[in-house]
């Protein structure tokens, strides 16, 4: 069973320890001196004391819980010299003293051995300051007691520097590693309940949606920055080059109709939004249209980051199953086929040499199959152009199976986002797949036509024809869920003249007939 995320982290941070740790150090100390002013039979005078000693420790612990991620420091020098001025200006050292090893111990455990050392230095300053301001008879007692609890406290604080500069040097390993898995945390949550859109094209149609109704613009193209500083469209039409030009134009320079509203970020711009077919831009226009913009800003950045963790996760996953697949089951069929061999060559049985070559054909058929999966699970969308991948993989098909395959690749405008190419890839490999397995055709036709916003591809074949779902077989399932994921239609029809026709189609793809003057040849 696979466990469920319920909440952001199972243990408190560092900081969060340290902080309980200082205040539970604070009010130990408290009721030590609480509890031996009781024994001495003097609380009644010194409970105005306890009652500043109280009031100290809780702004010192409030104000560390308020920067508890940072290394503030002069918490504990201002609590230093506070307790100790107070304490032996009031003679009160013999009965509260143990508040005095307080501000070295927090020290400790908080910051490290440097500000421990310096925070004792301050206190036995102040407490010769303060000896000196009022030199009376009792005050080498004083100062005795008092330099007695600063020696516990700068101890005790030596042995927490230590442990915590462990603890501390420890998270700091962990620090990048823990808020990726709070981030991801928070994604699987909220991925969970299906409240959360990280489809980064559907995310930019919306934006587009809104910004029309908003603005009233024609349409609009969504771009955003990638780490490189160039400008990816993750929507758009045949202008994406004109429509980028315009985000490097000044405002009075750009064409008539034409406004570029900023994606902004907490510390960066995130990408633009280029309106195009505004009547008249106006500033109540501009304020809506920024005020959509940063609605849709963060998400739309989560969902790109999403894009590129997801691919990478994807990537590596197929190639260690290719791995896998090479390095085991290839390797062990290929040794099969070898003791097959041997059979074949030592067996004087007419019949077993028969059955002995069946087999062997039937085993290199499978080492075929396996190596047409690994090409398969390793071949990827190149440069973010779906055509040169197809024309890649259909080339190899063509070589090792002898099918003509004719090409008519057609991919205009702005690629289409990498989620969409790389489904829309691993639905031609399935379609291909199929008629390389079963449709015994001698032609293979593969159309693509794409201008970066809508697509329509097409594998047919002259085989056999009768392609339907099998029992025990999934791969019109899974070209069916590939299609739904990306927003398409899949249809498997009969071809006229005999055959298959799979065709996948996104709602606004052209109709056959209308394709695009693109890339022609047939593969042999």
């Amino acid at each position: 069973m696979t466990p469920t995320v319920t909440q952001e982290a199972s243990a408190p941070t560092p900081a969060l320890t340290a902080w309980r740790t200082t205040t539970a150090v604070r009010v130990f100390a408290l009721a030590l001196a609480t509890g031996t002013a009781l024994s001495n039979g003097v609380f009644v005078q010194s409970a105005p004391i306890i009652v500043v000693l109280a009031l100290a420790a809780a702004v010192t612990s409030l104000l560390e819980w308020m920067n508890r991620n940072r290394p503030v420091h002069w918490h504990a020098v201002a609590e230093a010299v506070a307790v100790t001025a107070l304490l032996v200006a009031a003679r009160s050292t013999s009965d509260l003293g143990a508040y005095l090893a307080v501000p070295a111990i927090a020290a400790g455990v908080r910051h490290g051995l440097v500000t421990t050392l310096n925070v004792t230095l301050v206190s036995t300053l102040t407490v010769a300051a303060t000896v000196a301001a009022d030199p009376a008879s009792d005050a080498l007692r004083r100062s005795g007691e008092a330099v007695l609890w600063l020696a516990i406290g700068i101890g005790v604080g030596l042995l927490a520097s230590l442990q915590s500069r462990a603890t501390r040097t420890m998270a700091a390993r962990q620090a990048p590693y823990a808020a990726a898995h709070r981030l991801m945390a928070r994604i699987h949550r909220l991925a969970s309940s299906g409240n959360l859109g990280l489809d980064s094209a559907a995310l930019a149609s919306d934006l587009e949606a809104a910004m029309r109704r908003a603005t009233g613009c024609a349409r609009s193209t969504v771009f955003v920055v990638d780490p490189d500083e160039t400008l990816r469209p993750l929507n758009g039409r045949d202008d994406v080059a004109r429509l980028a030009a315009e985000i490097e134009l000044p405002e009075r320079e750009r064409t008539p109709g034409a406004a570029v509203v900023p994606l902004r970020g907490s510390q960066q711009v995130l990408g633009y939004c280029v309106l195009v077919g505004v009547p008249r831009w106006t500033p109540e226009l501009d304020q809506r249209a920024v005020e959509v913009a940063d609605e849709f800003a963060l998400r739309l950045d989560t969902a790109v980051l999403f894009d590129e963790v997801r691919a990478l996760a994807t990537s590596e996953e197929r190639n260690r199953i290719a791995r896998e697949m090479h390095d085991g089951v290839a390797q062990e069929i290929v040794g099969l086929g070898y003791i097959v061999d041997e059979i074949e060559s030592v067996s004087d049985q007419e019949h077993t040499r028969e059955l002995a070559s069946a087999l062997r054909a039937e085993i290199t058929r499978l080492v075929s199959e396996i190596r047409f999966s690994i090409f398969d699970l390793r071949h990827e969308v190149t440069d973010g152009r779906l055509a040169a991948s197809l024309a890649d993989y259909t080339r190899e098909v063509s070589h090792a199976t002898g099918l003509r395959v004719h090409l008519s690749l057609a991919e205009s405008g702005p690629p289409l986002p990498p989620r969409t190419a790389t489904e829309v890839l691993r639905v031609a490999q399935e379609a291909i797949g199929n008629v390389r397995k079963h449709a015994q055709a001698d032609n293979l036709w593969v159309t693509l036509d794409s201008d970066g916003s809508s697509l329509r591809l097409e594998v047919a074949d002259d085989g056999v024809g009768n392609a339907g779902p099998r029992e025990h077989h999934w791969g019109l399932q899974t070209m069916r869920e590939r299609a739904v994921g990306v927003g398409a239609q899949l249809d498997v029809a009969p071809r006229p003249d005999g055959g298959t026709v799979v065709s996948l189609r996104s709602p606004t793809a052209p109709p056959e007939g209308e394709i695009a003057h693109g890339h022609h040849r047939a593969a042999h």
